[in-house]
């Protein structure tokens, strides 16, 4: 097929099926027909083809795409146009990608719902009453709905992991500056760069296949983030079941998991023990859970309050003592001084080396990526239910994702299994910083040892 076929096919899907959905706020038509025409004509002058060469992606909307709206859903950037592309967009582009839009984000990619003030609500397509994930929720289903085969995404606190588990697909979360995120928003147009630490960037799609492909394309420095090293990614191992040492995690201290999602990693552990693995429930050891959330939110609350002025600042000093951990975070974010802050850095440095260390034993981690499967929409006031029980918002959404965040170790996640209503359940494997290329390999050995990737009921025909 030419990619101006392969093209139109997306756009006709997205102007059939995206309109309750909502996954895609920005579609350019007329630019993604452009880039497929001059893609063909590429291919029959025999002129160099990339690895990417006409294939129809899209792009979340919080990066830079020359030419669209990039608001990240925040209002006063409602009316923000890109003058160029972002630094992952380009090297996409290079690659030879065909842009079909832009997808939706909460308010500057702070939620795990996906409800924008500008674009409106995504829904999840294997139910609608449920969200869609989030910050990358747009683009979980986008890419779950068949409306792009791949989605570019970024992640500080589980942004490309829970939309894959929610909605069924495949993620990596590269290791922490991996991947540079110039042109992505926040940090907000012309400010001082301030998101500095734990947050990452990676691909959205439907094999572990494309996410390796996806990774060797926006991998490596820019020029403009100095933090980014230059580790080559190296070529991703064959490996067979029985070469592999798994440790597993069924579920942590913070917030015991639904027995639909310890019953899906389970399964999965029974899977890999099956292929010949070798499989052993395992955590580091003396891993203090709740202070590495601690240390994990109070770094990233530190990088948004602290923007605030003084007199903003003070009106959180009073939630020390709320029930809510997010809310005593936020309180000691706002008063940090620069030595506690150093502390938090010398803890996050501990907790990687023992987090590391522990990988030393094994060659991925297993666990849950969220507590449940997708939760019926609600306010970000009201406690998540798990099983019945009431857990603190932010603090359940994010207390088995922030781990990798805060040790900037690379997280792969696969649709392993659904909750007995029918939702996808996803899990996680962890690999060692700079390790991507080892972790892709054992995520392909497991991805062989499970169904393919589903598709939501609704949206089969």
């Amino acid at each position: 097929m030419s990619s101006a076929e392969v093209t139109k096919a997306h756009l006709d899907r997205i102007a059939r099926v995206n309109g309750p959905l909502n996954a895609l706020v920005l579609v350019d038509e007329a630019g993604a027909m452009k880039a497929a025409r001059a893609a063909d004509r590429a291919r029959s002058q025999k002129k160099p083809l990339g690895p990417l060469h006409g294939v129809p992606i899209t792009i979340k909307e919080a990066f830079d795409v020359a030419g669209l709206k990039t608001t990240s859903s925040h209002p006063p950037l409602k009316d923000n146009v890109a003058t160029e592309d972002a630094s992952l967009v380009a090297r996409l582009r290079a690659a030879g990608a065909v842009i079909l839009g832009k997808t939706n984000v909460p308010e500057l990619c702070a939620d795990f719902q996906t409800d924008s003030p500008i674009f409106g609500t995504t829904i999840n397509p294997w139910d609608e009453r449920r969200t869609a994930g989030g910050s990358t929720g747009g683009g979980g289903v986008a890419v779950a709905a068949r409306l792009s085969p791949l989605e570019l995404g970024s992640d500080i606190g589980g942004s490309v992991r829970n939309p894959a588990h929610y909605n069924g697909i495949f993620s990596l979360k590269a290791t922490e500056w991996r991947v540079p995120g110039h042109g992505h928003v926040p940090d907000l147009p012309g400010q001082t760069r301030s998101t500095r630490y734990m947050g990452t960037f990676g691909p959205l799609a439907r094999s572990v296949d494309d996410l390796d492909a996806a990774l060797r394309i926006i991998a490596g420095p820019d020029g403009y983030e100095v933090e980014a090293a230059p580790v080559p990614l190296g070529p991703t191992p064959k490996l067979a079941a029985t070469d592999l040492r798994i440790a597993v995690l069924t579920s942590n201290p913070l917030v015991p998991v639904s027995a639909d999602t310890a019953s899906v990693v389970q399964a999965t552990a029974k899977l890999l023990a099956g292929a010949g693995a070798k499989v052993k429930p395992a955590e580091p050891e003396g891993l203090d859970w709740q202070q590495g959330w601690d240390d994990w939110s109070d770094l990233f609350q530190y990088m948004i309050i602290n923007e605030q002025p003084l007199a903003e600042r003070e009106r959180h000093f009073d939630k020390l003592k709320s029930a809510d951990p997010t809310a005593r975070s936020v309180a000691r974010a706002a008063r940090l001084s620069m030595a506690q802050f150093f502390a938090v850095l010398d803890r996050r440095d501990r907790l990687a080396r023992q987090c590391e260390s522990f990988l030393d034993d094994y060659d991925a981690w297993l666990m849950p990526v969220m507590p449940d499967a997708a939760f019926i929409r609600q306010s970000q006031k009201l406690p998540l239910k798990v099983d019945g029980v009431d857990h603190p918002y932010f603090f359940a959404g994010t207390s088995y994702n922030f781990l990798a965040n805060l040790t900037g170790q690379p997280s792969i996640v696969l649709p392993c299994g659904f909750s007995k209503e029918g939702l996808p359940i996803g899990l996680q494997l962890t690999g060692k910083r700079w390790g991507e290329a080892k972790l892709l390999g054992v995520g392909k050995v497991l991805e062989k040892l499970l169904p393919p990737c589903p598709m939501p009921p609704s949206l089969a025909s």
